[in-house]
């Protein structure tokens, strides 16, 4: 299980630096941003190839995560053609690199005009995951956290009814979903009624091609260390194992230091309950 256990880099490190660290480490499954590091958007940089022959060669399985930050559903003239150039261009750079997946979200919205966004950010992913098929790299869709109920500016797919009308729309076999824990843990219905209500559209963990881990206390969006908050590891794993998921599962909280130490806090609280399953 420990094997199965990654840690997102974003943009904590550099992905040459970031590499080094996980073979150091023995982390076989990585996440890193390319935003800070603009260069590495030139497919043909070689920065990218050599970095996928030392991914080959140290059995190292890696994604790509998008900025949340960027409206997937912006539908203004020229921030949309950038939106649309940003997001192809991290689908060629996983080709480059021999990465296996891009996070890519949903997108956000202004509350008065939640069903328009929503309509131009499923628009937009069908055209990526048409050019997704085409670079022979899956996109993953990250459900994301709620926000207070009254603030203007909201995050899509972040509850089942969005993420249903987003799989509803969005029918390519490239698509999969990131199921981030410690955002469905701050609904009512939590990580269960999450997974329920997603078996029950046909969406089950079979869909699912990343499981992303970080505590919190339920209440507001925090990315918390292993045990500082109130999220049900033990249930999480069960839960997934037992529906029969076999994919890896992604850290994402503080350091990269806290994240391989909290591999360890991980595994110590889950094997006993995985075991006696």
């Amino acid at each position: 299980m420990k094997q199965r256990i990654g840690v997102d880099l974003n943009r904590r490190i550099g992905l040459e630096p970031g590499l080094d660290w996980a073979i150091r480490n023995n982390v076989r499954y990585l996440n890193i941003c390319l935003d800070p590091d603009p260069e590495l958007f030139d497919a043909g940089n070689p920065r990218l190839a050599e970095a996928g022959r030392r991914l080959r060669d140290n059995g190292i399985t890696l994604g790509l995560h998008t900025l949340s930050a960027v409206n997937v559903a912006e539908n203004s003239r020229f921030l949309s053609e950038a939106m649309d150039e940003y997001l192809i261009a991290y689908l060629r750079s996983a080709r480059a690199i021999g990465a296996g997946w891009v996070i890519m979200h949903g997108g956000y919205h202004f509350t008065a005009d939640k069903q328009e966004r929503m309509e131009v950010a499923v628009a937009r992913l069908d055209r990526m995951c048409r050019i997704a098929e085409d670079e022979g790299v899956t996109i993953l869709l990250e459900n994301m956290n709620p926000e207070p109920a009254d603030a203007e500016v909201k995050y899509l797919v972040h509850d089942v009814e969005e993420a249903k009308f987003y799989f509803a729309n969005l029918t390519s076999p490239i698509l999969r979903w990131a199921f981030t824990s410690n955002h469905a843990h701050m609904l009512d219905y939590g990580i269960q009624g999450f997974l329920d209500q997603m078996q029950a559209a046909g969406i089950g963990a079979d869909r699912i091609g990343e499981i992303r881990l970080a505590d919190n206390r339920g209440v507001i969006e925090e990315h918390l260390y292993p045990g500082t908050g109130n999220l049900d590891f033990v249930g999480l794993f069960t839960t997934m194992e037992a529906r029969g998921y076999r994919g890896h599962y992604m850290q994402d909280y503080t350091t990269i230091e806290d994240m391989l130490s909290g591999r360890d806090v991980v595994v110590e609280m889950i094997e006993p309950a995985l075991e006696r399953a």
